[in-house]
C-alpha cells in the first residue's frame, strides 16, 4: 500500500503554505519527517490509495505526535512509547498550535521513523510497536 501524496505544511510569521508531493520515495518520506521542527515545519500528513492518512506532527525538542486515520476517520490509532508516563503532559507544537500531550504520545525520531517507513510499506500500523485506538 504504497503512499500516493505527502501534505507539507510551513509557516512564515501568520502565513502557511501547504505543497503536495505525488508518490514520494522513502527518502522524501524520511527527509519531510527530518524537517520537522515545531516551528516553520510542524506537521506533515501521509495519504494511500485507499485515503488512509498518517499524520506526523511536532519535531521540536525532538517530540513527535503520530497518528494514522482509517475508515474514514472511523479508527484512529495514536503511537505511544510505553516507557514514557501516562500522568505527565509534554507541549509539542503541532500544525503550528502548542498542545499538550500526554508524555507516552510522544515519541523520538526513530520510533516516528519506524512507523512511517512500516506505513509506507503496508498502509497501516506497524505490529512491532505500540499503538493506542480510538
Amino acid at each position: 500500500m504504497k503512499i500516493k501524496k505527502l501534505i507539507e505544511e510551513r509557516r512564515v510569521d501568520e502565513r502557511v503554505a501547504v505543497s503536495e508531493r505525488a508518490d514520494p520515495s522513502n527518502a522524501e518520506a524520511l527527509a519531510a519527517l527530518d524537517q520537522l521542527d515545531g516551528a516553520q515545519f510542524s506537521s506533515i500528513a501521509f495519504v494511500t490509495e485507499d485515503e488512509t492518512v498518517m499524520a506526523i506532527g511536532g519535531g521540536g525538542d525532538g517530540a513527535f505526535v503520530v497518528s494514522i486515520t482509517l475508515d474514514d476517520d472511523a479508527r484512529i490509532y495514536t503511537l505511544i512509547d510505553p516507557t514514557r508516563s501516562e500522568d505527565h503532559d509534554q507541549d509539542v507544537v503541532v500544525g503550528g498550535q502548542a498542545g499538550s500531550y500526554q508524555q507516552y504520545q510522544c515519541v523520538d525520531r526513530d520510533m516516528a521513523k519506524a512507523a512511517l517507513l512500516y506505513f509506507q510499506q503496508e498502509g497501516q500500523p506497524s505490529p512491532d510497536l505500540k499503538w493506542v485506538s480510538e
